[in-house]
């Protein structure tokens, strides 16, 4: 089975964090990114891949914009990362709360995924044609090295 790169997620989340320059302080786990880091820490430190009701911790109620080509750009390495699990995906992987997270700042909402990386694109780019088109570019990237 395929390995997990948990160090080029965390590059790619810490990619869409705003900074101090655009929030005074950080907020953590109230922000969409600042949780979507704190879960990336925590797989990376812990070695651990799911977290119990995690998916159900993502900060809904944050309201920041975030550049979209960076955010697409985070959920393309996210969707390479993926296992391609499909019958056997859990909702509290941590790829799947990060992509969760993700999706907020950029859709305003959660998308269900159901274990197919292809899948979740082309869903993706039903829902909002631009970022689906920018992530399945980025995912090429990836894949063709």
């Amino acid at each position: 089975m395929k390995e997990i790169n948990v160090v080029s997620i965390k590059e790619a989340v810490q990619n869409c964090c705003k900074g101090h320059l655009d929030c005074a302080t950080c907020k953590g786990k109230e922000c969409l990114i600042g949780f979507a880091k704190l879960v990336s820490d925590y797989a990376a430190s812990k070695k651990m891949l799911s977290i119990p009701n995690g998916l159900k911790m993502v900060p809904t109620q944050d309201y920041k914009t975030y550049d979209p080509h960076i955010v697409a750009a985070a959920l393309a390495v996210i969707n390479f990362e993926c296992k391609n699990c499909q019958d056997s995906h859990d909702d509290n992987c941590i790829i799947n709360i990060i992509r969760s997270a993700l999706e907020v700042t950029l859709l305003g909402e959660h998308l269900e995924f159901t274990g197919n990386p292809l899948t979740y694109v082309m869903n993706l780019a039903r829902i909002n044609p631009e970022i689906g088109e920018r992530v399945m570019q980025e995912y090429k990237l990836l894949k063709n090295g």
